[in-house]
Parts: structure tokens; sequence; C-alpha cells
């Protein structure tokens, strides 16, 4: 349920992707205005005016009639795309002309990948999103750039990569930050909070939907404060909070009364509805469903009247109306299979299953509960894969590689430090060792000059009390080195439970290293460092960074290795909760070999 309810928000949420620019105003299917744009179009194009004009002449024209056929928009932005790429390649073609056909190019390329993107094709989708970033980047157009990362996000959500959604929304934000539009801002924090939300990560979702909620409200732009709202509901209901769910849904339901958003009504509806029911509030629920059929059926909204007529059939089983409960499911299964939904078709053949049984009709019953079966198993596999590729984005790649920036910056001028104090320490006994020569040289020469007033005996004295003072400096001077060396050894001694990482430089105390994680070609090392959590990469496998660890370190799960001695508790069988409140895995097959590690060492 809790993940349910999480997905479901996250379909709630308005995404402010890259979509052809014009197709908002077309409102009246071609009515005067709408004709009039479109005959002004078709003669710049007859007339074959200027090629800056053409371009924007076939954008225009796609971006209108696509609405009445998605491939229209393809063909005429593929025409606008063959004009600037030629005229971008000329040596003769002036910057402001460069300008004017890198925008159309722009628009055409993101029209392009919209029409992929409609047809599910997402990887040539994303090819020219990505294409038409890159040209917007060129134009140095910071709402566009904005744009196109959100739409790139919204791509990556829909093949379930959360790690490179999260990266493009975050850089869409800051733009958005740039530019100070507020609106945009708020619709990517709630985008951003949809994905944790996805993720089960309430205490982010919750940050971000309520930061969202915050600037909705700052602008004061109710659609999106009643949206925030709804999500935020969302997350309290999946945590098993109905008071604080209830709270936020009926504020929610309330702006979408005030607006007239009947659509939003109705999903408010349907959800509060389903808190309902979750607290046993059967009569309760089936009221909230029915006020949301009754809007659903006003406006329309098929994909939202077979979910509503499945609630209702629900409810209306459970309280032994069969008759009513068939009519509902029947209802509910025909226009599921007219959208070819398959998560709405298997609710609604289970349904219908349950209630052919109930009629003792079993032979139409198991026929409704192998096609239940069959799209259970469809849905049940997406969502697998998603779960697989959310679970692969644990870490989010941007901060991650901050950090590692920073601490090989920071390695690097610790490293400088050691190499200075060395070359001081060189330097100044080589001064000293020159100084006594030069000493020894002129006292010789002084001692030939005044040989006549001194006798031999005591030249030699002297000669040999300043040769003992150099060879007593020689010394010196060696037993320093050998003390630095014996430093730095003993640093990268791993006896002295410290290890040097290849990849930055950085000497680590083992004993401060929560856990180490499996990431493809690399190892995450997660550590304390001054009353705080870090986190550094290392170019190397699992298996031979185990190599460098001493006994405290267990491996608890074929991509975690954990340090004995920062283990706060143990959650549950399969659950540890690390010092810094990180919970970990156990794998099954790991979990006699953590126990037995842990018995030794008690």
């Amino acid at each position: 349920m809790k993940n349910l309810l999480c997905i479901v928000a996250f379909l709630s949420c308005t995404v402010m992707t890259m979509r052809p620019a014009r197709a908002v105003l077309v409102q009246d299917a071609f009515g005067p205005v709408i004709q009039k744009q479109i005959d002004s179009l078709y003669r710049i194009i007859s007339l074959n005016k200027s090629d800056t004009s053409l371009a924007s002449a076939y954008v225009g024209l796609a971006e209108i009639l696509y609405v009445s056929d998605i491939d229209t928009l393809e063909r005429l932005s593929e025409k606008a795309m063959e004009i600037a790429d030629r005229n971008l390649s000329k040596s003769s073609t002036s910057n402001v002309e460069k300008k004017a056909f890198r925008r159309a190019l722009a628009a055409a390329l993101n029209n392009i990948g919209y029409v992929h993107d409609i047809k599910g094709d997402i990887p040539q989708a994303l090819e020219y999103y990505k294409k038409a970033l890159n040209v917007l980047q060129l134009l140095g157009s910071k709402e566009g750039i904005a744009a196109a990362m959100n739409s790139i996000a919204y791509l990556y959500i829909n093949q379930g990569d959360s790690a490179q959604a999260l990266e493009y929304y975050h850089k869409s934000l800051k733009i958005e930050e740039e530019i100070g539009s507020k609106e945009r801002m708020a619709s990517s924090l709630k985008s951003i909070g949809a994905i944790y939300g996805n993720q089960n990560d309430i205490s982010l979702a919750l940050e971000y939907y309520h930061r969202s909620l915050d600037m909705y409200e700052e602008i004061n732009y109710r659609e999106g404060m009643a949206s925030s709202l709804n999500n935020i509901g969302v997350i309290y209901s999946g945590e098993g909070d109905s008071t604080q769910a209830l709270l936020f849904f009926r504020k929610s339901l309330t702006i979408k009364e005030e607006l007239g958003d009947k659509e939003g009504m109705a999903y408010s509806l349907s959800s509060m509805g389903n808190l309902y029911e979750t607290m046993g509030e059967v009569k309760t629920a089936l009221k909230y469903y029915q006020r949301s059929l009754v809007i659903r059926r006003e406006i329309g909204d098929k994909h939202g009247i077979s979910i509503s007529l499945n609630n209702v059939g629900r409810i209306t089983l459970e309280s032994g109306d069969v008759e009513t409960a068939k009519a509902m499911a029947t209802q509910s299964l025909e226009i599921a299979k007219e959208l070819a939904y398959p998560p709405i078709i298997r609710n609604a053949s289970k349904l219908l299953s349950e209630v052919l049984k109930a009629e003792d009709n079993y032979e139409e019953a198991l026929k409704m509960h192998e096609l239940y079966i069959i799209m259970r198993d469809s849905v049940l596999k997406q969502e697998i894969e998603k779960a697989v590729l959310q679970k692969a984005a644990r870490h989010e790649i941007e901060a991650r590689e901050a950090k590692i920036a920073l601490q090989v910056k920071d390695n690097e001028i610790l490293k400088g430090e050691v190499a200075n104090q060395r070359l001081i320490v060189i330097g100044g006994a080589m001064g000293i060792l020159s100084l006594v020569l030069f000493l020894w040289r002129l006292s010789v020469k002084n001692a030939s000059l005044r040989l006549a007033g001194r006798t031999l005996e005591a030249s030699n004295k002297t000669i040999g009390m300043q040769k003992d003072q150099a060879e007593s400096n020689l010394i010196q001077l060696h037993n320093e080195n050998e003390t630095l060396e014996g430093q730095i050894e003993k640093l990268k001694s791993p006896e002295s439970n410290r290890i040097t990482l290849n990849s930055s430089g950085l000497i680590l105390d083992v004993n401060k290293i929560y856990y180490i994680e499996s990431q493809n070609r690399y190892v995450l090392i997660t550590y304390h460092d001054h009353d705080k959590t870090d986190s550094i990469y290392e170019r190397t496998s699992l298996k031979d960074f185990i190599q460098l660890l001493p006994g405290e370190f267990v491996q608890i799960h074929r991509s975690f290795v954990v340090n004995t001695t920062q283990i706060r508790s143990r959650a549950s069988k399969y659950k540890l909760i690390m010092k810094n409140d990180e919970l970990l895995p156990i794998s099954e097959s790991q979990v006699d070999t953590f126990d037995k590690a842990l018995r030794q060492k008690a």
C-alpha cells in the first residue's frame, strides 16, 4: 500500500516539461484565431521567404497542426531542422542569423523528442531532448535549459532511473533559482519530493513537498498549493497517520473546490475514500468513492471512472450487494480493456472474479482469475524493473562527485605540505653541512697562513673538532630523515589501522569507517570525520578492498561490508542500524555468517 500511495502521489505531480509551445492555444480546434495563424504561416512557406522565416514557420505550423495529427509535428519539425542545420554549417551565416536558426533548431529537436515520448520510444525521445538541451546551452537560454532538463528528468522517471532524474531536476532547480522562476522552482521541488516518496524516503519527500508548498503559497499559486497539499496527505496516509493525512486532503479539496478543478476534486475524494477504507470506516469510504465517480462521469474521465467503479464495486460486494458489485465490476473492466491499462484491468478482473464466485459461477470466475493473474504478473514485472533501477540510485551522483573533488583537492594539499616539510628538513641539513665544510676549509686556510704562529698539534686538534661537529650534524640529519620516513610508512601501514586510497590519496583510519558499498567498478566508503558523516569513492572491487580491512569488518550482503564496531543495534533479523543512523540490509545468505562473526567477537 505504501509504495502504491507514493506512486499515486508522483502521478499527481505537475511536471513542467517542454511541450510544443503553442499547444495550449488550441482550444477551439482551429477556430478563427488559430486558422488565421495557420494561413499566415502557410503564406510564409509558399512565398519561400528567407530561411530564418521558413524554419520558424515550419516550427510554428508543426506546433499548431500536431493537435490533430501527431505525425505532422515530426514531419514539419524535421523540415525546420534541415533548414537550420544547413545554414548553421555555412561560414557566411551571420551571428544574428545563427541565433535565429538555433532557436528554430532547439524547438524542432524538442518537438521530435516529444513525438517519440508520446509513442513510448523513450531512448529516442531522450536523444532528441538532449540535443535540444545542447542547442539551448549554446543560446544561453536559461529558461529553455531548465525546461529541457525537466523533460529529460521526467523521461528518466518513466524508465525508473531515479538517480538520473534527480540529477536533472536538481540542475533545473539551480537554474530556476538563478532566474527567479518561483513557479518552476516549486514544480521541480514537488517532482523531487515525488521521487523520494516513491523510494520510501519519507523525511526527504516531506521536506521537498513542504518547500514546494511554501513557494506556491508565496506566489499564491493555488492550483500548485492544492497539488502539494494532496501529495503530503498521500505520504502521511502511507505512513498510517490518518489524522494528518485527512487534514491535508481536506485542505487540498477545499482549494480545488474554490478553483472549480473537478478532476482534482475527484482525485482528492478518491484518496479520502481510500483512507477511510483502510481505517475500516466502510460507509464513509463508499460516500467519498461515489462522489468521486459522479464527478468523473461528469467530466468524461474514463481512466478515473474505471478506478471509481472498481472502488464502489469492492465496497458493495463486501456489504453483500452482489448485483450492484457485478454491474460496477463489469463496467470497470470494459473501460479498462478499452484503455488497455494493465493495473486497472488487473483490479477489475480480480473484483469480477470474486463477484462471479459469489454467484457460484465458477467457470467464468476462473476465466476472470486467469486474466487477473496475467495482468498482475505484467504489472509486477514492471514494478520490479523500476525497483531494481531505483535501488541502484540510492546515492545522488552529483553530491558524491562534488565531495570526491573536494576530498581530492584537500588530499593534494596535505601531500604537498608533507613534501614541503621533507624539503625543508633536507634543505636545512644541507645548508648546515655546507656551512660546516666552508668553515672547515676556511680554518684550514687560516691555519696555513698562521702556521708560523701555531703548532701543528693545535691546528690538527681544531680541524678534528670541526670534523666531529660535521659528522654529528650529518648523523642528526640522517636520524631526522629516518624518523620522517618512519612516520610516513606508519601512516601507510595496515597494522596502524590506516589505509591509503589510491584514487584520491586520502589516508583513512579504518576505525572511522561505517560501511563499504559496492557500486559497479567502485566501492563507496562511508565514514565519520569531525562528528559528521562523509563518503568517498575508491576505484576497486569490494572483494579486493576487503583484503585491506581488519577482522572487525564483516560482509552482510553482496553489496555491503560493515564495521562491527560501528553498529548501533539490530533492527531485525535482516536489518542493521549503524551509528550514523543508516539502515543496512543483511541478505538471507549472510545471516548465519554475520551472527557467527558477532559471537566470535563477543
